[in-house]
């Protein structure tokens, strides 16, 4: 009967050491997945706010390039020579006997909205382009390191 009591205790405490393992590695586990969840959070929250500026920075240019638009169309219905009260900031030539107006609008220290419009004989605007472009020097990284021993 003396044996019985002794195999008891020991599985006894055999079961207990492995369920405070079991229990610890889950701790760890969910510890690890709330870090993780946490890092991951903070970096959705940069990324939100970086592009809500890009998208705030894009359409007060967008603004500014739709007002230019306003003063091209206003002044090509000024009739001849309307070219020469549109100011500076302005690129005005002549292609297939229409007039084109090219023009550029900053977002940011590294973009510019370009605008080309088309101007008809009869004072008539159209859109030809409207387009973000890269106002910044690439320069790729050419260099190719190889790990040789």
């Amino acid at each position: 009967m003396t044996n019985n009591k002794i195999s008891k205790k020991g599985t006894f405490g055999t079961t207990m050491g492995v369920t405070s393992i079991i229990a610890i590695l889950v701790i760890l586990v969910l510890i690890v997945f709330a870090a993780l969840s946490i890092t991951t959070s903070k970096a959705d929250l940069n990324l939100s706010e970086r592009t809500a500026e890009m998208t705030s920075e894009y359409y007060a240019a967008d603004s500014a390039a739709e007002e230019k638009v306003a003063e091209v169309a206003e002044a090509a219905r000024g009739g001849a020579g309307w070219q020469d009260g549109l100011g500076d900031g302005y690129a005005v030539t002549e292609e297939g006997g229409r007039t084109v107006v090219r023009y550029d609008v900053p977002i940011d220290d590294n973009k510019a909205l370009s605008v080309r419009l088309g101007v008809a004989a009869n004072g008539d605007v159209s859109r030809e382009l409207w387009q973000v472009r890269s106002t910044s020097e690439w320069s790729g990284d050419n260099d190719i390191q190889l790990m040789i021993e």
